[in-house]
């Protein structure tokens, strides 16, 4: 089997469909014989911000001389980019071979696995067959009955919780708690910061109820003292730990995120995991995780942000009204999953900006753009309807002034499909 044929072999799988539940992807890895067991695991659940803790903490670990596996969700550049070690993605050859060795389980009709099951398989397996030292895994979706919560944790991390999801989490903050915090287990230090009162409870009752260890960071005092389009500095206030650390990722939400890389490394630390100051301050500096407030042209300004849910979108607003004061300079290129309170994204959005193109991506799951145009007229805000990713982003960029800022924000399939577009700069010009 080749990674062609691989492909192929897992398009007919459950892709939009969530399936709950531990019995699928555990049937794949007895298959495998239980590749989750063979490395230690670092665990991140949250609404928003697992990734990019996971790329933090990834990098970090890299540069403190240690194999790392790193399974995040969705694919953004390649749809090998979710399985990696020390930031070299999974090859098309091992992809072929991992799902050739699971492939008489996905015939089963009565209770077929899901692609993100398949993918947990694979991406385990391969850790396990690169003999890592330890994995960083983003939670797909919740926690408790995510097919990631089968590794063996070394330290479990619960970053935010927001309503996102909520058909399948619950409606309120304390079901949607009680999900994610479902990955801590008995002895396992489990990492919290800024959470909401009732998830903090829930979190605390759950960690209880298990025997693990809650330790809260916010006590981790960060004073931003340099920011541009590269880098922020932040100033550390704690102790055992660098006073002065500068990341690439810009956008004053992942201060929080910060916050909480380096509670982590001050917990494994404890646990015996040596870990350099220098492979602190290098491998936060070296962290790579494209489409998050990743900017991609300065004149005029053009920045890629996956803020997917009120949540984040929220964050994104704060970073809007500090960096891009004028309104009449502000753009916005917005795509939305029809899975997603677009309503309440939307009108956070719309008016800031002069001018909106809306858009879909490729997806199955994209809303019609004229959805999004009805809550724009009612908001009174300017805006154009396109169909593709393509056709709106040549839209947004028409006209563009070179003190213009565009931000294209909504789904992180928006992001993935006009990143390309916007590298390719012979045949896209501003």
């Amino acid at each position: 089997m080749n990674y062609i044929e691989a492909r192929r072999a897992l398009e007919g799988l459950p892709s939009l469909e969530v399936k709950p539940g531990l019995d699928r992807v555990n049937r794949l890895l007895t298959h495998l014989d239980h590749p989750e067991r063979a490395f230690p695991a670092i665990h991140v659940a949250g609404t928003n911000g697992k990734g990019s803790v996971v790329a933090m903490l990834s990098s970090v670990l890299a540069h403190a001389g240690y194999r790392v596996g790193r399974f995040t969700s969705p694919d953004l550049i390649d749809f090998r980019d979710r399985i990696s070690v020390n930031g070299d993605w999974i090859s098309e050859e091992e992809f072929a071979q991992q799902v050739d060795r699971i492939l008489p389980l996905l015939s089963n009709t009565q209770d077929p696995p899901s692609l993100f099951e398949v993918l947990t398989a694979v991406a385990f397996s391969h850790f396990a067959a690169q003999k890592v030292d330890l994995a960083v895994v983003e939670v797909g979706l919740g926690g408790r009955y995510d097919s990631t919560n089968v590794v063996q944790p070394i330290l479990t991390v619960l970053t935010t919780v927001g309503m996102d999801h909520t058909a399948l989490l619950g409606d309120t903050i304390a079901k949607i708690a009680w999900e994610k915090a479902g990955i801590a287990k008995e002895g396992v230090p489990l990492i919290i910061g800024n959470l909401p009162a009732e998830a903090k409870r829930v979190a605390r009752q759950e960690c209880e109820g298990v025997g693990a260890p809650l330790v809260d960071v916010t006590d981790i005092t960060l004073h931003k003292t340099i920011r541009d389009f590269d880098y922020a500095t932040y100033d550390v206030s704690a102790e055992a730990l660098p006073r002065s650390v500068k990341i690439p990722l810009v956008a004053s939400y992942q201060e929080e995120n910060l916050r909480l890389v380096l509670g982590a490394i001050t917990e494994l630390r404890e646990g015996g995991l040596p870990i350099s100051d220098d492979a602190i301050v290098s491998g936060l500096v070296a962290t790579a995780w494209p489409g998050r407030f990743e900017v991609m042209n300065r004149e005029p300004l053009i920045v890629l942000d996956g803020a997917h849910n009120p949540h984040a979108v929220r964050a994104l607003v704060k970073e809007v009204m500090t960096l891009f004061p004028h309104r009449e300079k502000r753009h916005l290129l917005f795509g939305v999953l029809a899975d997603k309170d677009y309503g309440a994204m939307a009108r956070a959005l719309f008016p800031l900006c002069s001018r909106v193109t809306l858009t879909r991506s490729a997806s199955p799951r994209s809303l019609e753009s004229r959805n999004l145009a009805t809550i724009a007229e009612k908001l009174a805000v300017r805006h154009i309807e396109t169909s593709s990713v393509t056709e709106g982003l040549s839209a947004a960029r028409a006209n563009l002034d070179q003190n213009d800022a565009l931000l294209i924000t909504g789904s992180l399939t928006v992001v993935r499909e006009a990143r390309p577009l916007l590298l390719d700069k012979h045949r896209y010009t501003a």
